[in-house]
């Protein structure tokens, strides 16, 4: 949705507003005091030999904040109750924290945040014998094809040996996420820092979940419980 539409468009666009100036006081810090971290290398960023302009910047990390505010979040949720309902799995990344990587990235497999892409047909075509004409608008699961059986083994299960996992959860081609390698590392260091602080977690009994499909596939609230 863009800045300034839906129920509330005058605080909708002061709040992007809002979020721009301070990514960009954020780069200016960085372009001063660089450090070793993603927005010092946008700061410093280049394309053909020469240094992004401010508003290049700005737009390149204000991407990339927007695009995981809501996905990682619904991953993490995910993740963490399918945790918390299977023992033995949890127990193998808390015994062997290396693994946190190959669990982070079938998780991703099993669980895409945003399942669906959608766009208009340009020429007309024929699709398993449907006819589409141009300007038709279409809708693709793509995630199905993190189940595909026929690249995946066992593809229903959630496996952390799997030695070639090219799922399609961050989409593919010019419109792959730009932060797909920045997920992947934030998963991997959640699921490395819950596991050392608290090892065994459960969902209450008789906890029921909601969630809602809209772009982003997500729970809605996970409560967790642990002993102390």
């Amino acid at each position: 949705m863009k800045a300034g539409t839906g129920p509330y468009p005058d605080a909708r666009a002061s709040a992007w507003t809002s979020i721009r100036d301070i990514i960009r006081d954020e780069l200016d810090q960085r372009r001063q005091s660089p450090r070793d971290d993603m927005l010092s290398g946008v700061a410093h960023g280049t394309i053909d030999g020469e240094v992004i302009s401010d508003n290049v910047a700005v737009n390149l990390a204000f991407t990339v904040f927007l695009g995981g505010l809501d996905t990682l979040p619904s991953n993490i949720g995910w993740t963490f109750r399918y945790l918390a309902e299977h023992l033995e799995q949890r127990q193998q990344l808390v015994h062997d924290p290396s693994l946190a990587h190959a669990a982070a990235e079938e998780f991703l497999r099993v669980f895409p945040s945003v399942p669906r892409t959608g766009g208009a047909v340009t020429p007309d075509a024929k699709f398993h014998g449907i006819d589409l004409r141009a300007g038709d608008k279409v809708i693709g699961i793509t995630t199905a094809a993190n189940r595909d059986s026929t690249h995946f083994e066992d593809p229903m299960s959630v496996r952390f040996d799997r030695t070639a996992n090219r799922h399609l959860s961050f989409s593919a081609g010019p419109h792959r996420c730009l932060g797909s390698h920045l997920a992947r590392h934030e998963l991997a260091v959640a699921l490395q820092e819950w596991d050392a602080g608290i090892p065994s977690y459960r969902v209450p009994p008789n906890t029921r979940s909601t969630y809602h499909g809209g772009l982003v596939f997500a729970i809605d609230e996970l409560p967790l419980e642990w002993n102390v």
